[in-house]
């Protein structure tokens, strides 16, 4: 697919079937979304990746049964493969601590951190891991862990010390039951040309 192709199809899915994703075809994405660039090639992130019956660790802590019936996207809970992904800024601390960084003044600790590249280094991870699955003929949602992050982090063996990012469903979209999120009738910022523009170009 051109990458052109590919960025104006993505999307979010929120209704999936059940089929299982190939292995293969699963770690080729996981494959690509290793490879993103990161600060001082720290590659500080990992994933936890939950397939098939395994998914039920992360709804159970979720969406407990009571909350689960009212649920608006019951397609979703249909996805085979969930991915966790989690960044390490102490991993970042200890890079930037060594002979060739220490001048940065970075490794003195998270603190020292004006923008806490492990994020960045993270959400990158968790784009290419989106287009990748895209590009394989997958469906993909990106969506929070938000307050349930802690007790994520407990069921599925994470390191405190991490940083949650997000978690990505990949599967086969259920083309029979798609329906737009809330937010679709926002439309895109234009380019450059007036006050909502993207684009500042030389000066704001």
């Amino acid at each position: 697919m051109e990458f052109s192709d590919l960025i104006h199809k993505r999307k979010m899915t929120r209704s999936f079937l059940a089929d299982p994703v190939p292995v293969a075809t699963l770690n080729k994405v996981l494959d690509s979304s290793r490879r993103v660039p990161s600060a001082g090639n720290t590659q500080g992130f990992d994933f936890v990746v939950l397939e098939g019956s395994e998914t039920s660790l992360y709804w159970d802590v979720t969406l407990p049964p009571g909350r689960r019936e009212k649920f608006r996207w019951q397609g979703l809970l249909r996805a085979p493969v969930l991915v966790t992904i989690w960044a390490d800024p102490d991993a970042y601390v200890r890079r930037y601590s060594q002979p060739d960084k220490t001048k940065s003044g970075l490794g003195d600790g998270v603190e020292a951190w004006a923008t806490p590249y492990w994020v960045v280094d993270g959400g990158f991870a968790a784009m290419t891991m989106q287009l990748a699955a895209i590009n394989e003929g997958l469906g993909v949602l990106f969506f929070g862990m938000f307050d349930f992050a802690p007790e994520l982090a407990d069921v599925l063996g994470v390191p405190s010390s991490r940083t949650p990012i997000g978690t990505i469903a990949l599967g086969l979209p259920d083309e029979a039951d798609q329906q737009a999120g809330r937010s679709i009738s926002i439309g895109r910022r234009p380019l450059e040309g007036n006050i909502t523009s993207v684009v500042h170009r030389g000066h704001w």
